[in-house]
């Protein structure tokens, strides 16, 4: 499977090497972000927890950690709705 179509685990976390995440626990207009807990810093330096934000690039139904996949998908489905081929302007004057 291309990795542009990996989904991500249950719980929302992204799975390894996942680029799309069709959780349905991720956050939407109308259902915001779970708030994780609170952990004190010098217990999270305790065990060596670090916290990273991550980017997402949402496309219809699919969140995506990379934007690059996120447009290649965007176009492979501007491709398959268009009602000129993409392309055809280049052989107009043929």
């Amino acid at each position: 499977m291309p990795s542009s179509q990996k989904f991500s685990s249950a719980h929302g976390a992204p799975s390894k090497g996942s680029t799309l995440d069709k959780s349905k626990d991720a956050p939407t207009a109308d259902r915001p972000a779970i708030q994780p807990k609170k952990m004190p810093a010098d217990e999270m330096a305790k065990y060596g927890i670090t916290r990273v934000t991550v980017d997402y690039y949402h496309y219809g139904a699919f969140r995506y950690t990379n934007l690059q996949d996120a447009r290649a998908q965007a176009k492979r489905t501007a491709r398959r709705y268009s009602p000129v081929p993409v392309g055809a302007d280049d052989f107009a004057s043929v």
